[in-house]
């Protein structure tokens, strides 16, 4: 087994290495991996293994990140590649976040330029890292995400938010961001995600406040972290950072460990927007229900439609270059 040299970690006394890469901070001896399962010390260093892994591509409507307000009904050029630095109970793609212990790399390893140059040529105005932690292909990420604002292709990252300050440091390439803040309290991140809940609260505040596009989305799973006081919490906190940061509240659909569980009410969604616009939250939207205009940008100053869509599909936009309501004159905020 042999990985690409990674990045941001250092030796530490007794031959061990210290990852600085994620929340975690693993400190691994001589062929342990880490948590990701995607980074290994070998040979006295820390190697990376998911190099060039593009084992999830395809070109994707930025309202599926879901981003509503960067772009919005534009395509972005979607990749993923093996590892994560959590193990959600419910993962949606565990195959791809989780691949195991035995993946050794790449089988076909695809370099940034080649990804950059289908993506120019598919017409995406971005450029995403999704579908599994980008954290966990960090290099990938940076090297592809760097050569792509070169070209002209903003990066968009679609993470859990457990980043470590180094590794935010160095995403000068990155213009827009969607941090999934999954629960709010810290037995709910120990138990169902295995990560913490502190430093996805605090890289939720830098983020914002480095002038990255943010917007934040929690998947409402009931029994689990549907507890109307955390939501109340949740959504006190994403207000006080900014009220114009739009909160995306999912519908968790049974799957992994969690198929046991039911899917969330559609009154629990809605009960949870209420909540958020309670709280001060300019803009809430649900995900992944159907129709009653719940992923519509209305104006917060005047009720005005603004973007009406239909699934990820946009069928009016009526903001402009400079994001104002052509009723009111409100501006709303966001990269349009």
């Amino acid at each position: 087994m042999s990985g690409r040299e990674a990045r941001l970690w250092r030796r530490t006394e007794g031959g061990g290495v210290l990852c600085l890469l994620c929340g975690r901070k693993c400190l691994l001896r001589e062929g342990e991996r880490g948590f990701c399962e995607a980074r290994i010390h070998e040979g006295g260093g820390l190697k990376t293994l998911n190099y060039g892994a593009a084992e999830a591509v395809n070109l994707d409507p930025v309202e599926k990140k879901p981003l509503h307000h960067f772009l919005p009904g534009s395509l972005t050029f979607s990749v993923g590649a093996p590892g994560c630095t959590f193990d959600c109970l419910g993962c949606q793609n565990h195959s791809l976040s989780r691949p195991g212990n035995t993946y050794s790399g790449p089988l076909r390893e695809t370099p940034p330029e080649a990804l950059i140059r289908a993506a120019r040529e598919s017409g995406a105005r971005s450029l995403s890292f999704t579908y599994s932690e980008p954290t966990a292909f960090f290099e990938y990420a940076e090297d592809a995400g760097r050569r792509g604002k070169e070209a002209g292709l903003p990066g968009i990252w679609v993470t859990n938010g457990f980043f470590s300050r180094e590794a935010l440091d160095r995403l000068d390439y990155v213009s827009a961001m969607n941090i999934d803040l999954k629960g709010f309290t810290e037995g709910f991140y120990r138990e169902v995600t295995g990560g913490s809940l502190g430093r996805v609260r605090e890289n939720i505040k830098e983020v914002k406040a480095r002038g990255i596009w943010l917007e934040v989305t929690t998947l409402l799973i009931p029994t689990v972290n549907d507890n109307e006081s955390d939501l109340k919490a949740l959504a006190a906190f994403l207000a006080e950072v900014s009220p114009d940061i739009p909160w995306h509240v999912s519908r968790f659909i049974p799957l992994h460990r969690q198929s046991h569980l039911h899917q969330t009410p559609e009154s629990s969604l809605e009960r949870a927007r209420e909540i958020g616009r309670e709280a001060g939250l300019r803009h809430v939207y649900l995900g992944n229900v159907g129709g009653r205009g719940y992923s519509d940008t209305l104006c917060p100053g005047c009720g005005a439609p603004l973007i009406k869509r239909s699934g990820y599909s946009v069928s009016l936009n009526r903001l402009s270059g400079s994001g104002e309501c052509p009723e009111c004159g409100e501006r709303i905020m966001g990269v349009w």
